[in-house]
């Protein structure tokens, strides 16, 4: 492992060091150190006869503490533990200075190495800091701490010396002997966690997407919204090019339908990254303390009423510049406030959240730039989904996991190549989606193009291949068909909702999709607005809304996209077709439901019933991601995971002990 050695600075230590009880002290430290721990020191110092058995045992309890607020020690009640023992060995006193104030009183200050290091993530490395501990002494009160935490028991002892040395100084001097003992060292990230976790780094580039899902599980029922965040987390890895460089989320649901709180169960492994705001103006972004939006994720929560104009910008453009005001001191010495520019380059992944009857509906330039989520309650899990919330515990994120993540990110390639063959793929899908749409379809493809790049980026290639835009294709058709046709999830329940020949009311609208009246007339005059609904006024009054020709024709379209996840028998032989994997019924697909489709008729496929079994498991998890075994056969039956093993249709793995099973 290489290693970036940050060497001690050394400072005078002034007169008071000088002198010859400091001289005496010095040479005491090394009787200390070479002789056993009975022996005792002869000279004394700040008045108090200093015994260096008694220094250690007083040191000892907290030797490999860091932070350890101090206290004081109670000669009677010394612990006699074996951990208070191991300390007493380890912690070797390297030195040892007095602070005096001018009336005589001193502070004796005993500086100890703990031989233990402070190790924490800064950027892309990590820094191992020596831990020095500091035991300071007045008369009979003793205190002690460690590294950078020494204010309060400063404060203990000026409080019996009436500040005489006062806190400033005795900091100063614990300040000076931290600067001279207390060493660093820069360690790469990456090389840290390849030789310490190199079976947890392992774990997640052999499969991310279930390494993360099984760490996000006080999250249920949502998975597809957890890889979109996932996948726009891992493009602010992506080396800039020229428009859209990144995918970026938009969040649509009710107030308390789980938004939020499923795009920080994966930011949280990120969180040096994130850029977390519930309000941001554009001046706002002038003061970021950042010098590039590359490798930022920018997470807004609850956009809605918020000026969005300044995204436009900040999504797409390799720069964002703002006028900011900030003091200034002119020549005459006066201070001023100053109005400047000021411009952060790079583009963030932009994730935001929004309420559905609170969306603007002429925001379609800031749309268009993102892929759009529409989040509400699945029925289907709802038990579960309830379970989860009252076994809910804090968010916190083990630190080695947050350790892998950080070094996994850092290992994926800046890009990937996208090879003829894929793009000659993607432009066909374009091709077909052209048909039904007049709306350019160029965000559309920088869209698909990120999608593919981020997917073989994840994967560890610098080149996409044809199964990167499968997955992508298995997982995202028809949300990149909803951004090419310039609409929502939530506008396409509207449009499969309305009948084919005939119209209803606003009410009735209102009422079979469980909304106000008002919002379902505000989502209905935006699909006028397309072309792809119309209304007619019954009684001068009420409204009754029809389909229009081409509302009919895209209908048909959103029906029939093909599922591309194949299950086949022991013989090889095709028994279905599922529909995508991060999409249920609740999505918008309400007239597949919980249907295997034959790959030619597009009708239910009608095996015997453990045939319909074996299916209904292997689609559970590819709907919902990996699971215990024991949870699946509690679903599914006892037998289960040999059928599927019989039919090739899962894999294993075991994580901290629990044995899990994932679709393929």
């Amino acid at each position: 492992m290489r290693r970036y050695i940050i060497p001690p600075k050394k400072k005078s230590r002034g007169e008071n060091s000088k002198n010859s009880a400091k001289d005496e002290t010095n040479q005491r430290v090394e009787k200390i150190n070479s002789n056993s721990e009975k022996a005792k020191l002869s000279t004394k110092i700040g008045g108090e006869p200093a015994d260096s058995a008694e220094i250690a045992d007083r040191t000892a309890k907290s030797a490999t503490t860091a932070g350890t607020r101090g206290f004081s020690v109670d000669d009677s009640n010394k612990s006699q533990s074996r951990e208070t023992e191991k300390n007493r060995i380890s912690a070797r006193l390297i030195d040892r200075d007095v602070v005096e104030s001018e009336d005589g009183r001193r502070v004796t200050i005993d500086v100890y190495d703990t031989g233990q290091y402070e190790e924490y993530v800064m950027g892309d490395k990590v820094i191992r800091t020596r831990q020095i501990k500091f035991v300071l002494k007045y008369k009979s009160i003793v205190k002690e701490c460690v590294g950078r935490n020494c204010k309060d028991a400063v404060k203990e002892i000026t409080k019996a010396t009436y500040s005489h040395p006062s806190t400033k100084e005795i900091m100063a001097k614990i300040n000076e002997l931290r600067e001279e003992y207390e060493t660093s060292e820069e360690v790469p990230l990456t090389d840290y966690v390849k030789q310490k976790y190199a079976d947890k780094l392992a774990e997640i580039e052999k499969d991310p997407i279930t390494w993360i899902m099984q760490r996000t599980k006080e999250i249920v029922g949502y998975d597809r919204l957890k890889l979109l965040t996932f996948l726009s987390l891992v493009s602010s890895r992506m080396e800039r090019i020229m428009g859209m460089s990144r995918i970026h989320v938009m969040v649509v649901g009710g107030s308390g339908t789980g938004k939020s709180s499923t795009v920080k169960s994966m930011l949280k492994f990120a969180d040096d990254i994130v850029i977390q705001s519930t309000r941001v103006t554009q001046n706002a972004l002038g003061y970021l303390p950042i010098d590039t939006f590359d490798g930022h994720v920018l997470f807004i929560e609850q956009i809605d009423r918020q000026s969005m104009n300044y995204l436009r910008e900040l999504m797409t453009e390799e720069k964002v510049c703002t006028t900011v005001t900030e003091k200034a001191t002119g020549e005459d010495g006066e201070e001023r406030l100053v109005s400047h520019q000021r411009c952060i380059e790079g583009q963030p992944a932009v994730i935001t959240t929004s309420v559905v009857d609170t969306i603007d509906v002429d925001k379609e330039q800031i749309f268009n730039r993102m892929l759009k989520v529409y989040v509400k309650s699945d029925q289907s899990v709802e038990d579960r989904i309830w379970k989860a919330i009252m076994n809910r515990g804090k968010n916190d994120v083990d630190p080695v996991d947050a350790m892998t993540f950080k070094a996994w990110l850092l290992t994926r390639p800046a890009y990937a190549k996208i090879p003829e063959d894929v793009t000659n793929a993607v432009i066909e899908f374009m091709r077909k989606l052209k048909e039904y749409t007049r709306e350019p379809l160029n965000r559309t493809v920088e869209i698909a193009r990120n999608l593919i790049i981020v997917t073989a980026i994840m994967r560890g290639r610098s080149e996409a291949t044809l199964d990167d835009w499968r997955f992508v294709a298995e997982n995202f058709q028809l949300d990149l068909l909803y951004n090419g046709l310039g609409l929502s999830e939530r506008d396409v329940e509207f449009i499969e909702m309305l009948p084919d020949n005939d119209g209803l009311k606003s009410s009735e609208v209102a009422d079979k999709l469980r909304v106000s009246k008002q919002y379902a007339i505000n989502v209905l005059k935006n699909l006028e607005r397309k072309g792809l609904v119309e209304g007619e006024k019954s009684d001068n009054k009420t409204f009754i809304w029809y389909l229009t020709p081409l509302g009919r024709q895209i209908k048909a379209l959103v029906n029939n996209v093909g599922g591309v996840i194949e299950v086949r028998n022991e013989k090889g032989e095709l028994i279905g077709v599922a529909d995508s994997k991060f999409r249920n019924e609740s999505d918008g697909r309400s007239n597949t439901g919980n249907a295997m489709y034959n790959d030619d008729s597009r009708t239910v496929q009608r095996g015997d019933g453990e045939t319909n079994r074996v299916i209904e498991a292997y689609k559970f998890l590819k709907e919902h991601g990996a699971m215990s075994t024991a949870e699946l056969t509690e679903l599914f039956g006892d037998d289960i995971i040999e059928k599927l093993k019989a039919k090739d249709l899962v894999t294993f793995n075991i994580v901290d002990g629990v044995e899990y099973v994932n679709a393929k």
